[in-house]
This record gives structure tokens, sequence and C-alpha cells, in this order.
């Protein structure tokens, strides 16, 4: 099978680790292929479908989003960003507006007649973060069900259950600067800013440290199986 990995940075994996080829050495004899862009809110992408997976006529398209649409939705600081750099107006997705962009997305897949998958991803960064993503995960999972899409909860298996208030996000110097430095680091270093910022399975509340990439690997590799991929 062809598969679009569609998604924000966690399936990037240019800040981090990267899940998407764990899943891949372990589903072998698919044809894999990743669509993920940092920072991409559900709107960005409804946007670039078209151009990003039905070009590659793809047999199936496994969707996670959801993190930064809850992170405009929460902290305002972030809000230039996403209004500047990710042409979302007034910056900020509400999670009525998420639902209605999954909604979409999962039309217009359906529509193409591609098989998808969803995964509901998780957050361990700040609790308001958090609040605001379990609901719009809640959104998702009442959207995957209305249309008979095959859908797994990341947050459920991997979000603590309690989340230090840690300090809001910053405005886009701050986050653009974050961004760059992440490239520079290794997985030692990784490891490192896990074990100082308290987090489970990242390094900064978001993105993956190499155990939590093999955490969430192991998931969607099983996840597929049960839902139809070999391997």
């Amino acid at each position: 099978m062809k598969i679009v990995f569609l998604g924000d940075s966690l399936t990037l994996g240019t800040y981090g680790v990267n899940y998407v080829n764990l899943v891949a050495a372990a589903l072998r004899g698919h044809h894999f292929i990743n669509e993920g862009i940092n920072g991409d809110t559900s709107l960005n992408l409804y946007r670039r479908l078209d151009r990003d997976v039905l070009a590659h006529q793809p047999d199936g398209v496994f969707v996670m989003v959801g993190i930064n649409d809850a992170v405009s939705s929460s902290e305002p600081g972030s809000r230039r960003y996403f209004r500047l750099v990710k042409g979302i107006h007034g910056g900020q997705i509400t999670p009525i507006a998420f639902r209605e962009n999954m909604r979409a997305i999962l039309m217009a897949l359906r529509v193409a007649q591609v098989q998808t998958w969803v995964a509901l991803p998780p957050v361990e960064s700040r609790p308001s973060v958090v609040a605001a993503l379990r609901q719009m995960n809640t959104s998702a999972l009442e959207v995957c069900q209305e249309l008979h899409v095959p859908a797994l909860d990341l947050m459920a298996r991997m979000t603590p259950e309690t989340i230090p208030d840690r300090p809001p996000v910053a405005a886009v110097p701050g986050l653009l600067r974050n961004m760059i430095r992440s490239l520079t680091l290794n997985a030692s270093r990784y490891d490192q800013l896990q074990a100082r910022g308290g987090y489970t399975y990242s390094f900064d509340g978001t993105h993956l440290t190499a155990q939590g990439a093999q955490q969430i690997a192991d998931a969607v590799s099983q996840f597929l199986r049960a839902n139809g991929v070999s391997g």
C-alpha cells in the first residue's frame, strides 16, 4: 500500500525523533510518504490536501493533527505566529472550527475513496493546552465515529494525569528560536531536556524523545495492522 502520513511537526519529525520512520520499519512492504509540516493546524492540512495527499494517489492516509489548533486556541501568545506564519485568520482555530476542518478533511478523503485512519495526538506541555486538545480530540473522535473512520487515541495512552503549570507559549521570536535550536540537538540532549522539564515521552511537552517515538510507532503499527494494513 501507498500510505501518506498527514500532520504537523510531530509527524514530520525534524524536531525530536521521527516516529513515521519507525512505523515504516515495522510495516515493511509498504510505501510510506511523510507529509507533516511544522506548525500546521487542521485548516493548513485541509488547504494542502489536494497538493500533498491526493496528488500522490495513495491507498491510505493516516491523519494526526490538533496540537497547534489547541495551542492557538488556549495560548494568546502564539496567535501572532499562527496569523503571520500559518495564515490563520485571527491566529486562532476555535474548537468548532477544528471540528468542521476535520469533517472537511475526512469527507474529502471519503469522496476520493481513500482508506483513512485518524490518531488523536498527545500533549504534555501545559494544563491549558491539554484541556484544549482534549476538547478537540473529543470532537475529532465524534466525527470519526460518524463517518466510520478508525481512530487511535494516543492522548489517552500517553498524556500524564497531572501536568505542571509551566510557562505559557512565547510569541513569534521565541517559537522560531526554539524551533531552530531544536534542529541542532541530538538524542542524548533530548533526554536531558526531558528530565529537566519533567516530561514523560517528550522533551518540550510536544516533540518526541527516542522512547516517546517508539511508543507512538508501536501503537500506530498495531493499530494499522488491526485496520487493514499487513505487516
